[in-house]
Order: C-alpha cells, then structure tokens, then sequence
C-alpha cells in the first residue's frame, strides 16, 4: 500500500479512504488478491471503522474487492473476460464519439486538442503518468 495517509478534514473521511484505496488497487499498489484489513486500513488512516467499512463496500460495489463475512475482504483477481469486454465497449464507445467530434470541431478546438496531446506526450516522457490523465 502506498504511504499517503493524510486525509483532508473538509472532505467526507470515507470518500477520501475510498478514493485512495480504489487509486491503489488501479494502479497495482495493492496486488489482486491481498487481503484487506478494516483494522489496518483504519490504523492506517487513523480513523474508526465505519468509514473504512463504508469504502470496502463501495469498492465491493463497484467489483474491486469482494467482502467476506467472516473471513475477511480481498482485493479481486482480474477477470480476462471482463478486461475483454470493458475493452470490446470502450473502444466502440470511443470510436463512434471521436467520428462525432470530428465532424463538429472548431478550429479551436482542435488547437486545444494539440496542446493535451502534447502535455500527455511531455507527461509520459517525465514518467508522470498521473498527469497523463
């Protein structure tokens, strides 16, 4: 996990808890199938249960980690057949609104598309690939 425990006091503690971890589990910080302690994730944030319990059932929700009563939560394996189809989607998403965009765009636009292509170009070069985003 990575070392990032300061949470923002102005932002809902479980939002913040479940941001971080689901951002761990994304970038393989946390490796499919880790166990997942509410006790050491709390410790961790130093914060009490129920938010951490709160963002373990938002990550289950949203199939990053599967809860087990009485045993324990588990960050979930990647499901090829998933990665599959979350990509057979996306890239028919993608293709239908770049032929949409292309059709409309201004020349302003476009200009302003340069510039993030060359900002993401510059992201990937300095090996920020948070900023690539």
């Amino acid at each position: 996990m990575t070392v990032e425990t300061q949470l923002n006091p102005t932002q809902p503690v479980n939002q913040q808890i479940y941001r971080i971890l689901r951002r761990d589990i994304v970038h393989c910080l946390i490796a499919p199938g880790t166990p997942l302690s509410e006790k050491e994730v709390s410790v961790r944030f130093n914060v009490s249960r129920q938010p951490v319990r709160e963002a373990f059932i938002k990550l289950a929700e949203n199939g990053l980690i599967q809860i087990r009563p009485q045993r324990g939560s588990y960050v979930n394996k990647i499901s090829m057949a998933q990665v599959r189809n979350g990509s057979f989607i996306r890239q028919a998403i993608e293709c239908a609104v770049a032929r949409r965009a292309a059709s409309m765009i201004t020349e302003s636009q476009c200009y302003q598309l340069e510039q993030n292509l060359h900002q993401q170009r510059i992201a990937i070069e300095r090996k920020q690939l948070d900023d690539f985003f």
